[in-house]
C-alpha cells in the first residue's frame, strides 16, 4: 500500500502539474505541499522525496530511505484527494486501470474548499498587512517632501580637525559658507616654522586668530575662526617676530 500511494502521488503530480523529472517533483512537494499549503519548513529535505522516486517508481535497489512517516503519506493522500493515509488505505480501488477512486463529487467539494481557503488566505493576509503598506505610504509621502531638505545641494562646510568639508546644513556645527565665502580647498589651519614662506612679493601668505582659549593660530587663507567663528587676520612681521619665527 505504501508502494502504491507514493507512485501514485509521483503520477498525480507529472499529469497535474506537468513535472517530469525526479528532482522537480520533489522540490514541488517540500515548497509547494509542505511549506506553502501547509506552512512547515525544514520538516523533510528534497533529497529524501527524491530517494523515495528512485526506490518505488524508478525501482532502483539500496537507496538509502526508509519508508516516510505518516505526516508524509497523509500529505500524499490529501494531495490524491483523500482526507488522510487511512482514508485513501480504505477507499483505494484495487483495479490497477483506477489508480484513483475518489469520486467525482469529493473531487468538486475539495476543489472548492481549497479555493474558499485560498480566498480567506488573501483576505486575511491583506488585513494583516494593511497596517504595513501604511506605514510604507506614509514614509515615502514624508521622503518626498523632505528629500530636498535632506539632501539639499547645500553651500553649508563644518570643520573637521584641520580643514572644512563641505556638508547638509542640518549637520552640527555647519555654518553657510554663502555667508563667509571661505575657499575650503586651500583653507587649513597649520603649524608655522621659520623655513616656511610667509610673504609673497610682499603678500601675507597666511591668517591668524584665537581659539577658545586665547591661544593663536595660523591658517593658509582667509576666513573665520572654527572655534569663534571670527574672521582672521592677515600675518605681520610683528605677529611672526612675537611667536619667534622672524628675526630682524
Amino acid at each position: 500500500m505504501i508502494e502504491k500511494l507514493i507512485v501514485d502521488f509521483f503520477k498525480k503530480i507529472e499529469t497535474d502539474e506537468g513535472i517530469d523529472s525526479r528532482n522537480g517533483k520533489a522540490v514541488f512537494f517540500v515548497e509547494e505541499l509542505l511549506e506553502r499549503r501547509h506552512d512547515i519548513f525544514n520538516y523533510v529535505s528534497v533529497q529524501t522525496i527524491s530517494r523515495l522516486h528512485k526506490k518505488y517508481v524508478e525501482k532502483e535497489e539500496n537507496i538509502p530511505v526508509g519508508v516516510p512517516d505518516l505526516f508524509v503519506k497523509d500529505v500524499m493522500a490529501e494531495y490524491l484527494g483523500f482526507e488522510d493515509f487511512e482514508n485513501y488505505k480504505e477507499n483505494i480501488s484495487l483495479d490497477p486501470l483506477k489508480p484513483f477512486s475518489i469520486s467525482e463529487e469529493n473531487n468538486l467539494t475539495k476543489r472548492k474548499e481549497e479555493e474558499k481557503n485560498k480566498l480567506g488566505g488573501s483576505t486575511t493576509f491583506l488585513k494583516n498587512k494593511a497596517p504595513i503598506l501604511i506605514g510604507v505610504i506614509l514614509l515615502v509621502s514624508v521622503f518626498i517632501i523632505y528629500k530636498d531638505i535632506l539632501f539639499e545641494k547645500s553651500n553649508c562646510i563644518v570643520w573637521e580637525k584641520d580643514h572644512y568639508t563641505k556638508a547638509p546644513c542640518y549637520y552640527l556645527n555647519s555654518i553657510d559658507n554663502t555667508t563667509y565665502h571661505i575657499d575650503i580647498e586651500r583653507f587649513k589651519k597649520v603649524t608655522l616654522t621659520k623655513d616656511m614662506e610667509f610673504f609673497t612679493n610682499g603678500k601675507e601668505n597666511f591668517w591668524y586668530g584665537s581659539n577658545t582659549k586665547g591661544e593663536r593660530e595660523f591658517f593658509t587663507a582667509r576666513g573665520i575662526h572654527p572655534e569663534t567663528l571670527k574672521e582672521l587676520n592677515p600675518i605681520t612681521r610683528t605677529i611672526l617676530k612675537d611667536e619667534g619665527l622672524l628675526n630682524e
